[in-house]
């Protein structure tokens, strides 16, 4: 368990300039993915070891994502300092950042619109409700355009969708993930 080592948490830091560094994600070797990170110092868990905080809404993880503070170690394999969720990805997180993901799909409207205005409308009404808005791909002639979002606890699934909605975007989003009622969140 990582509270070994890791009690010494940066509880505020505040840097004269952040230093981003890029990290790599996996789960015991699979689901690989990088993502950019705040470097909040060093953990003593094993020489190397930094603390970050996730600047990212991962595509292959619910948790971690962006806000969440972590330990990386230096990995070879990777040549990048690495987290690994050894299967327990809740477990392995130092300090919940407060939020959780959710996938959205969505259409332009009008179809065929220049996607770049509609996708930042919708970052910038992300932003406005401190929701952390992380492209995914464009929509298609044959498929929509998919987006993870990291979701502040106090926010509803139903709330986001209800306040993107009163937003007048100039495209359709459509709930992936979370499944089910989305007011069960």
């Amino acid at each position: 368990m990582l509270s070994e080592g890791a009690d010494k948490v940066p509880s505020v830091w505040v840097p004269d300039k952040k230093k981003l560094v890029k990290i790599c994600l996996h789960s015991q070797g699979k689901d690989v993915e990088t993502a950019w990170a705040e470097d909040l110092g060093e953990a003593t868990v094993s020489p190397g070891a930094r603390f970050v905080r996730l600047g990212n809404v991962p595509f292959l993880y619910a948790k971690p994502t962006y806000g969440d503070v972590l330990v990386v170690v230096p990995d070879p394999v990777y040549n990048k300092l690495t987290w690994n969720s050894e299967g327990l990805p809740f477990e392995r997180i130092v300090d919940d950042g407060g939020r959780y993901a959710v996938i959205l799909d969505y259409e332009l409207v009008p179809r065929g619109s220049d996607p770049q205005p509609a996708f930042s409308a919708l970052d910038v009404a992300g932003e406005n409700a401190n929701v952390s808005v992380e492209g995914c791909y464009g929509p298609t002639a044959e498929r929509p355009g998919r987006v993870y979002l990291a979701v502040p606890y106090a926010m509803t699934t139903a709330a986001l969708l209800a306040y993107f909605d009163e937003q007048n975007l100039p495209l359709s989003l459509t709930l992936v993930h979370p499944v089910g009622d989305p007011s069960a969140n």
